[in-house]
């Protein structure tokens, strides 16, 4: 099983869970707070005095006051006196409002220009030059004419940092596939035959070869002891394999290839949840499946029956269909990724290596899982910088202030999104164990050896000798 990418935040490893980071987090967060309105009181408007009329009609003799009513004047000039002070009362607030404001804006300017909104480099440890070496080689990599051989071990070496032996490498596959093309002699099965091709790779991983000179194979084994790499993640390479005679479903598929390759035969990787196999077009133009962590053929019917593939997977071909060349290019950029993130950690580096791999396949869902743990992880980073507690509604409101963080925000939601578009659905390892063990069924073991007694009928010796 090693395919399974988490998305956990702290040290996530691929294998792990995978799980929905701050389900409510962009609605929290998102939430626009309304501030109410401060009233001014209003200046009172002075009341009309009437004078009541006496009963006895006295005119008084009144001369008139050149400098008008002194009550109503004084009155007059209250009011104007009150308009004045409400209206400097006012324009101090909004002074005020414009003062708080700027200072507000300097406050975040201050604080966005003190936050890193990108993950901590590991560019200065020494020994992730050699992934960046191997970068820039796929880089100027041809989508549709490579080595597997040679990227695989490139990738694996980098993580060596360069200590593996490449000569020796290439001389172990070299014995190897004339291993299988002297067992193929033997048997008089047809040089040009990718049915026989095929099949006799399949024999040399699951069955006990000997050649008439004596040299002989034994039949690769499942790793059942980390085999998702989490503990030590040379447990999914190749050269781990030939050394130990034991893989799991990502170091056995590229052996496989890679002999493929070696001996000119047509093989291609598929997935299936949290799982890689064979796929193989044969003579007669029939596809067969290959489950070489159990050593038997398989059907489709098998994949499905984990019960982890929607009908999105399919229609987004992120599980069982067969890789291009550029598809598989893709996922070599993936599998550089893993290695440089269980060695160092998620950085900007990992990032840009996946966004190669996701220019190329953009519906690998390896690549879309490890693109979101590598968001998650970039959000997480922002958020401890600001200080802000997400499981805290009050606490998550603090984001709205930063611009930059809700960019980081909104990108992680939308990777999660895409996810779920894809038609992903996370398999937990237990579940994936038993899809495993199912595999020893005695329906599977028939059907395996159906298979293999159909494809022993295509291979008659007088019709693919040529």
């Amino acid at each position: 099983m090693a395919y399974a990418v988490n998305v956990e935040i702290k040290n996530p490893r691929m294998g792990k869970n995978t799980k929905r980071l701050f389900p409510t987090l962009i609605f929290g967060m998102m939430c626009m707070l309304t501030f109410g309105q401060v009233q001014m009181p209003k200046t009172p408007t002075p009341t009309n005095f009437q004078i009541a009329t006496p009963t006895q009609d006295i005119t008084p003799n009144v001369v008139p006051n050149p400098l008008g009513n002194p009550y109503y004047d004084g009155q007059d000039r209250i009011r104007r006196q009150n308009e004045q002070i409400i209206a400097e009362v006012e324009r101090n607030e909004q002074l005020l409002a414009q003062q708080q404001k700027q200072l507000n804006d300097d406050i975040a300017e201050f604080n966005n220009n003190h936050i890193n909104y990108s993950l901590p480099s590991y560019g200065n440890i020494e020994g992730t030059k050699y992934y960046r070496e191997v970068f820039e080689k796929l880089n100027r990599t041809d989508p549709n004419k490579f080595s597997v051989k040679d990227l695989n071990f490139q990738i694996e070496n980098a993580f060596y940092e360069n200590q593996r032996d490449k000569a020796e490498f290439d001389r172990i596959i070299k014995n190897i596939g004339e291993f299988i093309t002297a067992k193929m002699q033997e048997l008089n099965y047809g040089p040009n035959s990718n049915s026989a091709k095929n099949f006799m790779l399949f024999q040399f991983f699951s069955d006990t070869l000997k050649l008439k000179n004596g040299t002989e194979h034994l039949p690769f084994k499942y790793d059942f002891e980390d085999y998702m790499g989490i503990k030590d993640y040379s447990k999914m390479f190749v050269t781990k394999l030939l050394a130990t005679q034991t893989g799991q479903c990502h170091s056995m598929p590229l052996l496989y290839l890679i002999l493929a390759e070696e001996i000119n035969a047509e093989a291609y990787l598929a997935y299936s949840p949290n799982h890689s196999y064979i796929r193989f077009p044969a003579d007669s133009g029939k596809w067969y499946d290959i489950e070489l962590t159990n050593g038997m053929f398989s059907t489709p019917s098998y994949v499905l029956q984990s019960g982890f593939i929607k009908s999105e997977a399919l229609q987004h071909k992120i599980y069982m269909h067969s890789l291009s060349n550029r598809q598989l290019l893709s996922q070599f950029y993936t599998d550089l990724a893993g290695g440089y993130i269980a060695k160092y950690g998620y950085d900007e580096f990992s990032a840009t290596v996946i966004g190669k791999a996701l220019e190329l396949y953009p519906n690998s869902i390896i690549a879309n899982l490890t693109k979101a743990n590598i968001d998650a992880n970039r959000l997480q980073y922002v958020i401890q910088q600001l200080d802000i507690d997400p499981s805290i509604p009050e606490e998550r409101d603090k984001i709205r202030s930063h611009p930059q963080a809700v960019e980081v925000l909104r990108e992680a939601d939308c990777q999660y999104n895409k996810i779920d578009n894809l038609g992903y659905t996370f398999m937990p390892d237990e579940a994936y164990q038993n899809w495993l063990q199912s595999m020893k069924e005695q329906k599977s073991k028939q059907d395996n050896q159906t298979i293999k007694e159909q494809l022993k009928g295509f291979m008659d010796k007088k019709q693919l000798k040529n």
